[in-house]
């Protein structure tokens, strides 16, 4: 049996997904999302999900409602048996992302770490919309600066996690992550392909990105979420675009302001994105789906 597993990631925007379809219409693949915010119900427009017949084709997406606690944890929980599964049937597993802790802890093991209770997560879901995220990411500096130091402390869900497990435990999240792990999947061979087109090729295309998808339904899409989960669901998310989008769809916010605010968070997303994989993750390099050089280096990889 061959235990090859292909990782596609590189910043948002890039022609992730594109490219993993592209391979899985030359080679029988199982196609497994890798993207922390694919994983919510109904978040489909504003995180560029795959829709209609192509969703389809892939897994890990649509797995819990905004709102509702997801972790690294659970994500590799449920993407570690996809990819036994698909070795099993002769299919190549392909994980396609921008969340590079997910590959990191599917490849490198997980803490242990003990769940934390339902009614501590929901009283600091309290604080952050009482006190803001200022507020807890200064928390999170004092709690467990180690982890405050390598975390995106404009990310609410993170910076939530690590409040959550330093008071569930007694113990800072760094600490319990320093612990030895052991790896959720071990490939054969683990095949590494990053797309990056470069920062003004890449600016221009999520400045396009922003306005098509707030002209295609993303605020409808926003009021329709707020109606079935209410604002804090989605106050709280760390997609990005949703709270600006919610506060224009709540007239607190103009059109305008809403599509520059996303397009800078964008941007700096991807730039984050783009800094940690060429820092960590062994990836080849590619400027997109359509580099010239990728035919030659997938027919010699897979």
């Amino acid at each position: 049996m061959d235990r090859t597993l292909l990782i596609i990631a590189g910043p948002t925007g890039s022609g992730k997904t594109h490219l993993a379809e592209l391979i899985a219409g030359e080679k029988a693949c199982a196609l497994l999302s890798a993207d922390s915010q694919q994983v919510y119900r109904g978040l489909d427009i504003g995180t560029a999900k795959p829709l209609g017949d192509a969703k389809r084709a892939w897994g890990l997406l649509d797995l819990v409602d905004p709102g509702q606690p997801f972790s690294v944890g659970d994500w590799v929980r449920l993407a570690a048996p996809l990819c036994e599964l698909a070795w099993a049937q002769g299919r190549l597993p392909v994980l396609a992302g921008g969340t590079g802790l997910y590959f990191k802890a599917l490849l490198e093991g997980l803490a242990d770490i003990p769940a934390v209770p339902e009614e501590l997560r929901q009283a600091l879901a309290r604080e952050l919309e009482a006190q803001g995220l200022p507020a807890l990411a200064d928390r999170l500096q004092r709690v467990d600066p180690v982890l405050a130091a390598r975390t995106d402390l404009a990310n609410p869900r993170r910076v939530l996690r690590g409040l959550e497990v330093a008071a569930a435990t007694g113990r800072p999240l760094s600490a319990w992550q320093a612990e030895p792990t052991v790896p959720a999947v071990q490939p054969a061979k683990t095949v590494w392909i990053g797309l990056d087109p470069g920062k003004e090729r890449l600016d221009r295309r999520l400045l396009e990105r922003s306005s098509a998808l707030l002209a295609g339904g993303w605020p409808q899409e926003v009021e329709q979420l707020a109606r079935l989960h209410g604002d804090a669901a989605l106050a709280g998310s760390g997609a990005i675009g949703y709270p600006e989008v919610l506060e224009q769809v709540r007239g607190r916010r103009t059109p305008g302001r809403t599509h520059d605010a996303i397009a800078q968070q964008t941007r700096q997303y991807a730039r984050r994105q783009r800094t940690w994989f060429k820092a960590v993750a062994p990836l080849n390099w590619f400027a997109g789906p359509d580099d010239p050089k990728l035919p030659a280096f997938l027919a010699a990889h897979l």
